[in-house]
């Protein structure tokens, strides 16, 4: 396993005490091809680019010299975060390749399961369907998935005189070898998501406080969508988006009394 990373902060207080954090992260694991050059790859849980801003700003409701108005207007601040993110790199698995080498069952290229065959002429670069992503879902939702159909064919097979052969379906009886795509070679679906909160915090007395407190996930209700079917085998989900990564906008109140 090889990692690297680079993360560049700035704080920002004039106004408004915030974090503003612009990260690359490059994480590479160990797979199982057949092919040197394609033993290394991104890791499936790594976000290449990341920006996040982290805020707190004390909301600036004046000082009226009525009490009451007073207690109403003091006490109020704006916490959040704003998330913008590459999406996650994506291995293309099949159930049908690696027999020759009793592999092709298990759950990951670190287990042993095979990775898919890239039809000819086909490039990483060639992969993916263009337009807007909603229109990439696939299935019944779109007429196209997040990859083109015609992006990755049947694994070789080999004959017992060691011969290789086009696919299985030339030779049934014939072993399957390993798929020649990648580790990692597109990115899925990237994320924005801003959370926020607001909060009043009263002081009643010396030792006592109040806190109200209103919380917003994903304030903006930007759809975000997760990563598309991985496995060939099962062609019915594969390449295309069946879930979403992130909830809709979810808004939750909190009380807290303190003494």
């Amino acid at each position: 396993m090889r990692r690297a990373a680079l993360a560049l902060s700035r704080a920002i207080e004039r106004r408004v005490p915030a974090l503003a954090t612009s990260k690359w992260w490059k994480e590479e694991r160990h797979g199982d091809a057949s092919f040197l050059g394609q033993q290394y790859g991104p890791a499936y849980f790594s976000h290449p680019q990341r920006f996040i801003v982290s805020y707190a700003y004390e909301l600036p409701f004046g000082h009226p010299s009525n009490s009451f108005l007073k207690k109403a207007a003091e006490g109020w601040n704006m916490t959040g975060n704003i998330v913008v993110q590459d999406g996650t790199p994506l291995t293309f698995l099949t159930e049908n390749g690696g027999s020759a080498y009793s592999t092709g069952s298990g759950s990951s290229p670190e287990a042993g399961q095979s990775r898919a065959q890239l039809c000819p002429g086909m490039t990483y670069s060639s992969i993916q369907t263009s337009g807007s992503l909603t229109s990439r879902l696939g299935g019944s939702n779109s007429a196209n998935g997040y990859i083109t159909s015609n992006a990755f064919c049947d694994t070789p097979a080999i004959e017992s005189n060691g011969v290789t052969i086009t696919s299985q379906a030339a030779c049934p009886t014939c072993a399957t070898l390993y798929g020649n795509s990648g580790l990692g070679i597109i990115l899925g679906p990237g994320n924005v998501n801003w959370d926020t909160s607001i909060m009043k915090t009263t002081k009643l007395t010396e030792k006592q406080i109040v806190q109200f407190r209103t919380d917003f996930f994903n304030i903006l209700n930007h759809p975000q969508f997760a990563n598309p079917g991985l496995q060939q085998s099962t062609p019915n989900t594969f390449g295309v988006i069946t879930a979403t990564a992130v909830n809709p906008r979810i808004i939750q109140f909190g009380l807290k009394y303190i003494f």
